[in-house]
């Protein structure tokens, strides 16, 4: 029989279905191993069981599976598994850890040429949905030209579509917002500033009418309230506002009911904004106030809106 090492399996499965045999194998989901000089069939438990038959001679080894991936014809992830199984009874038996796995596959990767290397690459791509998802995001965001709609649909993508209850899915939704964020954050001094800001509002609109749907956030959410918040700040200074303009801007956020669902926009942006932005904020509110006063005495009174803006000019004098 051939010589099997860690290299022959890279070259037949790839790299990453050999990290997956590797793993299988280690789990000992190889059984049922039948060899003679030529052929060795093996049942190969991994999410379901697969029937696996390797050909070998003492210059060369194929394989079939009934999985998806093999389709009876290419070396998959169960042939490394029971590939492996084979190598542990030549002698002399070598053990192999993931380490020694990783650096044999950095040798092996580090061997291929561009396009070589980029078709390993997208053949792993093809078979990770979380790594595929991930890296359009980046695809999309690396884009000076990326309009709101496209930033919307990026943004919308993550979003939730029915009540969450379970832990799992609660902390999937979480990881996923906040690996969206952070890609806008990364990309943010590409985009167009206005757009860009647009984009956080409606990350924040969106995590309001997502958070309703969520049973229960607990901790979850803490890193994504600090990168929201964060992203917010950034959009705004990247505007280049007078505090006129910034204060003008949040006051009406500020009047909007749970617009900004991490608490009073005071008590967030006040002190980072400065003393500046502070007098500014003021003195729009009490204009704005002013304004309804004239309205009330022409018999157009919003009792609502004042409610409002008191309560804001209250939390500012206070933060």
């Amino acid at each position: 029989m051939i010589e099997i090492d860690e290299s022959l399996l890279v070259r037949l499965a790839g790299a990453r279905a050999f990290g997956q045999g590797l793993q299988c194998f280690e789990e000992g989901g190889v059984r049922n191993v039948v060899t003679t000089d030529t052929t060795t069939d093996a049942a190969v438990r991994d999410t379901r069981q697969h029937t696996v038959r390797l050909r070998h001679t003492h210059r060369m080894m194929e394989g079939e599976c009934d999985c998806d991936e093999s389709d009876g014809i290419e070396f998959c992830r169960h042939c490394v598994a029971v590939a492996l199984h084979l190598q542990a009874q030549q002698t002399p038996p070598k053990r192999i850890d993931k380490r020694g796995a990783l650096r044999q596959i950095r040798r092996y990767l580090f061997g291929l040429n561009h396009e070589e290397l980029l078709d390993e690459f997208l053949e792993a791509i093809k078979q990770d949905r979380s790594l595929r998802d991930n890296l359009l995001q980046k695809a999309r965001l690396s884009s000076e030209a990326l309009s709101y709609s496209e930033l919307r649909k990026t943004i919308d993508a993550v979003g939730i579509e029915d009540h969450l209850f379970e832990p799992r899915e609660i902390g999937g939704y979480f990881r996923g917002l906040e690996s969206m964020l952070a890609r806008l954050r990364q990309f943010a001094d590409r985009l167009d500033p206005l757009i860009f800001l647009r984009s956080v509002e409606h990350v924040i609109r969106r995590y309001n009418t997502d958070i309703k749907l969520i049973d229960y956030a607990g901790d979850y959410s803490e890193l994504s309230t600090d990168l929201l918040t964060d992203l917010h700040r950034v959009a705004m200074e990247r505007l280049g506002w007078s505090p006129e303009e910034l204060a003008s801007y949040l006051v009406d956020r500020g009047v909007t009911e749970r617009w900004h669902p991490f608490g009073s926009l005071a008590v967030l942006y006040c002190e980072d904004l400065g003393v500046a932005f502070h007098e500014a904020a003021v003195a729009e509110i009490e204009s704005r106030c002013s304004a309804l006063e004239k309205f009330a005495a022409a018999g157009i009174e919003d009792k609502r809106m004042r409610r409002l803006l008191l309560q804001l000019k209250d939390e500012l004098t206070t933060a």
